[in-house]
Formats: C-alpha cells, structure tokens, sequence
C-alpha cells in the first residue's frame, strides 16, 4: 500500500506576512541541517577521498580487485618504532616490540605492521622488500628468530602503513644467538635436521658415535661395495651398480672430472689448465685405437684464451693428428688431415688449399661475370656493342669474348674487345656479310 501523501504546509502558514517569513525561515534551517545522504547508496561504484592538494588519500565503496571496503592511499609516512627489546635465545633471538613510538608520537591509524630486520652490521640500511620477519599486532608482540651462528647481529624495526609506506628505521640494537649448553641436551634431544652441517668435527667423535656408515681410515664411503659414494683426501667417486664411475680429482696436476666406462679401462673426462688466473677448458672422449696405424687418440674440444678448436690428438702427449676445427677473435681454420684440404678465413680473405677442389653445383663469385649478346655487323667492317652496368669485384679486370659460328675465319673475320672495367666492356665484330651474331663475353677481377 503506497504511504499516504504528506499534507501541504504552505496550507498551514499564517495570513500575517511577518509570522509567515519567520516560519519560512525556520523550515529553511531545517532543511539546510537535515542529513544530505540519509537515503543514498553506492550502487556498483566508489568514492575518491582527496586531499587539500589533489592527492588521492582512499577509495570507499567497490575496489579495483572486486571487494569492497575503505581502501586508504598514498598515506603519511609512519612514525620510527621505538628500539625493540632483544634477548638470546638458543639458536636466535627473542625480538620485542611494545607498540610504541619515538618521540612519544601516537601509533597511525593505517598502520599495517612492523618490520624485524637482523642485519649484520649497526649500520646496515633495512631493504623494506626483504624483512626478517613480521609483527602484525599494533599493540605491540614478540617474535623469536633464528640463526645460524654466534657473531654479534643488529636488529632494526620499520613500520609500514596500508600504502605500503616504510617509516625510517629504528636505533639498532646488538644481540647474538646463545650456544647450547650442557644443560640443554639430553638423550635423543638432537635429532636428525637439527645440526648444521660443519658443527660436529672428527675430534668430538668416537668410535661408536657414528652407526651404519663405514670409515676407513682416511677414506670415507657410504658401502663396502656395490653402488657407493668413496671420498679420500684427494678424491670422489661415485660407483654404480654396473662398476662405471663418475669421479673428482682436484688435486691433479690438471684437476678434472671423469666418467668411465663399465670395466673401468677406459675414460671420458672434462679437464681445467692455465695459468693462476686462467681457466682453459678441455672436453675429451674416451681414447680408441686407429686400425690404420694402430696408435690410440681421442677426440677434444678446447675452449682456450680467446679461441676455440675441437681436434683428434693423441693420448700420449695430446699431439693434434687428423681434422681439426680452430676458431680466435679474427679467424677460422678447417683441416682435413695431413695431405688433405684446408680452408682459412679471415676477416677480408678466404683460402682454400687440396689438391683437387670441386664444387658440386654451380659455382658462382661476385668477380666474375658472364654473358651474351647479339651484333648485327656492317659488312666488312667492324662492328661494336658496349654493354654497362656490372659490378664486377677486383682492382684489375681482363674479358674473354668469342662468337657463336661455324664459319669463323670465312665469314666472321674477327671478335676483339676494348674499355674492360668492373662496370663492362666493349664488343667489335669483324664479319663480311650483316648476318646476326651471337657473341660471349666474360669479365674476371683480380687484385
């Protein structure tokens, strides 16, 4: 049922004219003091709440992200948390923060949470992207933190307002981790996890601390046989359950890593060589005997001081024998073999070197060039075409024409050229009669 209509006011005003505009005046303030937004709502939108200076300070009503709320932006930045309390703890610290500020400033009220940052030195700058850890209770909280070591830290607090505004960082304060004592360890306390590797050196150890693991000597390794990991003083190896290895042997005149072959007679290794600053690396296969000449080789790939080369060298001496691939900053050289071919690049010539050279289709080279062309000569007289346009390489150029007959000397008495350069030539044509005549030509450069 619709609210019944409200009565018309102006039917209740007086006839006297001065009560009248005072009761209009009144009805005036009321209106004026009246709530503005008593039946309004946000439908699907928000509100910007903006600054004296146009910055904008939150959003209210429906956000970016789908939610709704009041978001605040770009807020102040916020006060430095007062210096936090730090205690050690077995392995860390204990971190306290009561919640207030320097200088007796009030808590914001956008604060979002407090940044715990343990540096390693007092005067460390916090990075606001990498905290330690976090408290998120305004009011202040405790946190404990744990390290790995027993120097001297420093512990700093930043707060952080709901833009994700950093305060500056509070005084530091020292503290360090405290070892375990005695008093702390007992029977199954110290578990699997709980020690740092390095903690427990040889010295501390006796004969029956360690179970289930097999110590030789100077050697330690994970089996007696079978797959098993072996570490000596000057070496690893890794054995597998077929007898191949992979193995370490830093203390080699040229240190490197290698795999062998099943048996164990045979290796592939990757080697470091070099002077104090250098690091030459070396890739080799494993050797394998020539049934030419019954010598053992390997292949090799040597990534040098600004060059490269992968070659067949031999196992004694790794002396380079067959094709061989070199590359520097300048350079390429490709080697067949002792008698064989080579080819050598730089940076403005090629040169290749064998006995016979072929090329298995159509060979092409910007200094040579090659044509046809047709004179219709004057009888008994000579006749020239000149033809432009070229572009052929070389400092000095020579041309080579002769005409397409089966009358030469009869009937076509002569061919000659004059005006030979990289861009074309000239053509004469001697014949005793004005038939048509196919001529060739070819143009070569050279340096």
């Amino acid at each position: 049922m619709p609210p019944p209509p409200e009565p018309s006011r102006t039917t209740d005003l007086p006839t006297d004219i001065g009560t009248r505009l005072a009761r209009l005046e009144k009805l005036l303030r009321t209106a004026i003091r009246a709530p503005k937004l008593a039946n309004a709502s946000l439908e699907d939108g928000s509100v910007d709440v903006y600054d004296e200076n146009g910055s904008l300070r939150a959003v209210i009503g429906q956000q970016p992200d789908g939610s709704s709320g009041i978001i605040a932006v770009n807020g102040p930045r916020p006060p430095i948390p007062t210096p936090p309390e730090v205690e050690p703890v077995l392995g860390g610290l204990h971190i306290a923060w009561n919640g207030s500020f320097a200088n007796g400033e009030s808590a914001p009220l956008d604060l979002s949470r407090v940044q715990v940052h343990v540096l390693a030195s007092e005067t460390a700058e916090p990075d606001a992207r990498w905290p330690t850890t976090t408290i998120e209770a305004a009011s202040g909280a405790a946190v404990t933190v744990a390290v790995n070591h027993y120097v001297p830290m420093w512990v700093r607090l930043v707060a952080v307002n709901t833009s994700g505004i950093p305060s500056a960082a509070s005084e530091a304060v020292q503290c360090g981790a405290r070892r375990a004592a005695s008093g702390d360890l007992g029977n199954g306390i110290i578990q699997k996890g709980h020690v740092a590797a390095g903690a427990i050196t040889a010295d501390l150890l006796d004969a029956d601390a360690i179970n289930g693991k097999t110590i030789t000597g100077a050697t330690i390794q994970t089996a007696v046989d079978g797959p098993r990991l072996v570490l000596s003083a000057s070496r690893l190896r890794a054995i597998g359950s077929n007898g191949s290895s992979i193995g370490m042997e830093p203390n080699a005149a040229y240190p490197y890593i290698y795999w062998s072959s099943v048996d164990g007679t045979n290796q592939a290794f990757v080697n470091v060589s070099g002077s104090t600053s250098d690091a030459n690396i070396g890739i080799n296969s494993g050797s394998f005997t020539d049934p030419d000449d019954g010598a053992s080789y390997r292949w090799r790939t040597f990534f040098g001081n600004d060059f490269f080369t992968a070659e067949r060298v031999t196992v004694k001496g790794a002396q380079p024998v067959g094709g061989r691939l070199f590359l520097n900053k300048n350079s390429a050289y490709l080697q067949s073999g002792p008698g064989g071919g080579s080819l050598s690049l730089t940076d403005k010539t090629a040169t290749v070197s064998a006995p016979t050279i072929r090329a298995a289709g159509v060979l092409k080279a910007d200094n040579i060039a090659i044509g046809s062309t047709t004179i219709t000569p004057v009888p008994n007289k000579p006749t020239s075409v000149t033809l432009t346009g070229g572009h052929v390489k070389g400092a000095n150029h020579r041309a080579f024409v002769t005409p397409v007959t089966s009358v030469p000397g009869d009937q076509v008495l002569g061919v000659g050229v004059t005006g030979v350069s990289e861009s074309g030539l000239t053509i004469w044509l001697h014949r005793s009669n004005s038939t048509k005549t196919s001529v060739n030509w070819m143009i070569t450069g050279e340096d």
